[in-house]
């Protein structure tokens, strides 16, 4: 069962914001993680320069600057 380890605000594209969940889960004993979208359950990618993507790469998240 996959756990939330923690919660972060971002900005789609289209300007709304959405809430980008880091979750984890353990399988024989090796730990899985993935981000997840607030918007429609999506999973995301975390990009190189630190924001997120859809899987299909058809829209940015954006991370608020700290």
């Amino acid at each position: 069962m996959w756990e939330d380890i923690e919660v972060i605000e971002c900005l789609g594209e289209r300007g709304e914001i959405i809430d980008v969940t880091k979750q984890a889960r353990m399988i024989d004993g090796q730990t899985q993680q993935r981000w997840l979208s607030s918007r429609g359950e999506e999973v995301l990618i975390e990009r190189s320069d630190g924001h997120f993507e859809t899987q299909n790469g058809g829209e940015i998240i954006a991370r608020f600057p700290d």
